[in-house]
């Protein structure tokens, strides 16, 4: 089935097979900006190449980085981050070289070619954050790897190493698992997320542990997004399809919100309109706004692992040239894609108990109606027998 042409996309989206969806919001259309159906080339980062956002950076989970330019709507280029047998956690630029991360805690800022800097950051990290006042300042953690803060640029290149909450109350170590880091903008705080449904909040002034600290839920925290207007305040969403907005310093829900059916993978909160954009394995694209609480749902068939947002929304006229120049793709669904859909679409539907109960409630009433009109009748024909015999003698 052939995508429609989209124009004016305020939204893109990766998925595990290593496509790049381009979505407008506003018209909730979408299509496929390229034809890649392998999980190997898994689309785990976006990020855009420079403030002009004219070109798309995808990491990929074999390590490569492909552009894909806006304006032209084509792919640039295709960067190489590394030979080594490893899974690419993140991708980030720093005066338009790339830094890289991988699982295994290799951070390498890329140059000419080559690396010119690399530090090892320990072992099976997952979150991996840039600063976006002072962009050689980047953050790590991971399983059984505190969060770190480092300058790729310095000689000194550790800057802060958190230190673990105090035991429990069995007197119990708490196990380290960081899914996420966000750098508070104009400030030395840094907000994470754990795999223990953890948050927390650290002021690298104050001291190693972190200043506050509250959970959420009980399943691990995925996906992580900063609310502008507030710093003390974070979009959370986990492995079961919950997403809310906490507050960390009251320690407290400020808003929950649904529709969910799969784990959460990414997480965005436009900086200047009042929305969350998230999406995941349940392959919808969730658009949340925050004032009315109101809910679009766009279903881009694949299942989702990261999303990159425009500035502005708004639409623009384009010419008769940039039509030409829009290449109408196809959606080609994996083997694995195809019998997942199919099997979904064969199942029966199965009543709910609520149901069942309803539709036996109402055979017995219309039981007791039928009864009731019968017994009518009978009393009728016996008063009509008697009234014969009385007129008769």
């Amino acid at each position: 089935m052939a995508a429609p042409m989209v124009k004016g996309i305020s939204v893109f989206v990766g998925s595990e097979t290593g496509l790049l969806k381009g979505i407008n919001v506003l018209k909730a259309e979408w299509t496929n900006l390229n034809e890649n159906l392998d999980k190997s080339k898994e689309v785990v980062s976006l990020c855009w190449k420079d403030e002009t956002e004219t070109e798309v950076c995808m990491g990929l989970k074999n390590k490569n980085v492909i552009s894909w330019n806006v304006r032209t709507r084509s792919f640039t280029e295709t960067v190489s981050l590394g030979t080594e047998e490893s899974k690419l956690r993140g991708v980030k630029i720093l005066n338009g070289n790339y830094v890289s991360c991988v699982d295994t805690g290799l951070v390498r800022l890329w140059s000419n070619g080559g690396v010119n800097t690399e530090i090892n950051a320990g072992k099976d990290v997952f979150a991996f954050d840039q600063n976006p006042i002072e962009k050689n300042i980047f953050a790590t953690g991971g399983k059984e790897n505190e969060l770190k803060i480092w300058d790729v640029e310095s000689s000194e290149k550790l800057k802060f190493t958190a230190k673990n909450v105090r035991n429990d109350w069995l007197d119990l170590r708490v196990p380290v698992w960081v899914t996420s880091a966000k750098f508070i903008p104009m400030s030395e705080k840094i907000l994470t997320t754990t795999g223990h449904h953890q948050v927390r909040m650290y002021d690298m002034k104050a001291q190693r542990r972190p200043i506050l600290d509250m959970s959420f839920d009980e399943y691990p925290i995925t996906a992580s997004s900063l609310c502008p207007r507030n710093e003390n305040q974070i979009v959370v969403g986990n492995t079961i399809g919950k997403m809310a907005i906490l507050d960390v310093r009251k320690g407290r829900l400020v808003q929950v919100f649904k529709g969910f059916a799969g784990a959460i993978r990414a997480i965005e909160h436009h900086s200047t309109l009042p929305v969350i954009v998230s999406c995941g394995l349940d392959r919808y694209l969730h658009v949340h706004s925050v004032e009315d609480k109101s809910h679009q749902k766009i279903y881009l068939k694949s299942r989702l692992t990261s999303l990159l947002l425009k500035k502005s929304w708004e639409e623009k006229k384009e010419t008769d040239d940039d039509d030409e120049d829009v290449v109408v793709k196809t959606e080609v669904l994996s083997d694995e894609e195809v019998n997942e859909d199919e099997i979904w679409g064969n199942m029966e539907v199965v009543q709910t108990k609520t149901k069942k109960k309803e539709k036996r409630e109402l055979d017995i009433k219309k039981k007791s109606k039928r009864k009731h009109t019968d017994e009518q009748s009978i009393v009728k024909t016996v008063k009509n027998k008697k009234r014969k015999k009385i007129i008769n003698g």
